[in-house]
């Protein structure tokens, strides 16, 4: 039976190659990244429309207060 050493080594040199590669440059890491950056700028565009609406409703409350 392999030792504990051992196996966790076997599993960190599987997960090493799984996501760099067997040369070290290719592997999921490229598609990761690539994703990462796809959900950043949807966040983004997330959080701008967020803040417009916030801004447009608050404006709308004061308007309304000033007239009322």
């Amino acid at each position: 039976m392999p030792d504990k050493q051992d196996e966790i080594l076997t599993e960190v040199r599987e997960l090493k190659h799984w996501l760099y590669g067997k040369n070290g440059f290719e592997g999921d890491i490229p598609d990761i990244k690539k994703m990462l950056c796809s959900h950043s700028r949807r966040i983004r565009i997330l959080e701008i429309v967020v803040a417009g609406l916030v801004v447009s409703g608050g404006g709308a409350i004061g308007l309304i207060q000033l007239l009322g």
